[in-house]
């Protein structure tokens, strides 16, 4: 009787877990022709009915190969416009770069990391007039995946009237040889993308928002020496997003078909990821149709 009842048990289980698994899907495409002209519609036809489909084109950002890639070689390339008014104090901006600041903005741990001046490669304003930087490649600096911090050092001499400089615009944009661009610092992000340090003379300070960072020296000649750091967050310079795919069906949505426009000449792997889920279980398939425009 109890060896009845082990039996009975087990076909339950086994029941329960073949319940739970979720069949192939069923899926293939085909495309009316390899070969396209510019703007012409690519016809790709479905059979079969799994319950997700998601298509990547093989265009940049869209290539199924890539939908994981998290870091990829590149120019990382900084910009931003300046302008300085009030003063003639020469030698007040200074941009520099440090691999092994430890992330703590205060000025003791300033002052241990090893910063490498680079504003001999920037363009930077001579008046009010709005200058723009130029591109400022950091591929020197780039280690592996080991986060780099891009600082603003403002220098206020003792005794005169002190500079007051605004920058704008600033981004810094990791980009690939297939010219695919990965932004990796935006001022946009405000106080998460830079963090002011007061060095010496509280009173004036870097002021960071959402449009521009600013230091404000001094305005009299007896203005004290002041020194101030902007600090920008850690940053990878081989950062990049993930391509992504668009999703195109559902469980509760049929498609037979697919229309699909290439705006740039070249030779596309189309991808197409057709998947039955559930809680339990998953079965994935993925089909690939080479697509030729000239």
């Amino acid at each position: 009787m109890q060896k009845l009842l082990i039996i009975a048990i087990i076909i339950l289980l086994a029941a329960a877990c073949t319940k739970k698994e979720v069949a192939d899907p069923t899926f293939s495409v085909s495309a009316n022709k390899e070969t396209y002209t510019l703007a012409d519609t690519v016809f790709f036809s479905f059979s079969g009915s799994p319950w997700y489909l998601t298509f990547y084109s093989g265009e940049p950002y869209h290539k199924y190969e890539n939908r994981y890639r998290v870091t990829a070689d590149g120019t990382p390339t900084f910009q931003f416009t300046s302008t300085v008014t009030t003063g003639t104090q020469a030698n007040t901006l200074r941009l520099l770069v440090s691999s092994d600041f430890n992330g703590t903005y205060d000025s003791a741990s300033i002052y241990q990391a090893t910063w490498t001046d680079i504003t001999d490669s920037a363009t930077l304003a001579t008046n009010s007039t709005s200058l723009a930087s130029g591109a400022i490649e950091l591929t020197p600096f780039i280690n592996n995946d080991h986060p780099v911090y891009i600082a603003f050092k403002y220098i206020g001499y003792a005794n005169s009237s002190q500079r007051n400089w605004t920058l704008k615009n600033l981004t810094l944009d990791n980009v690939l040889l297939d010219s695919t661009s990965y932004n990796l610092l935006d001022i946009s992000e405000s106080a998460a993308a830079f963090k002011p340090v007061i060095m010496k003379n509280t009173a004036v300070k870097w002021t960071v928002s959402t449009s521009q960072l600013n230091f404000k020296g001094g305005t009299t000649a007896t203005s004290p020496e002041a020194e101030g750091w902007v600090i920008s967050k850690p940053l990878n310079l081989r950062k990049v997003i993930p391509d992504f795919g668009v999703p195109l069906k559902n469980m509760t949505t049929v498609m037979d078909s697919y229309y699909y426009i290439y705006t740039a000449r070249g030779n596309y792997t189309a991808t197409f990821v057709a998947s039955n889920q559930s809680r339990y279980d998953g079965k994935e398939g993925v089909y690939e149709v080479p697509v030729g425009v000239q």
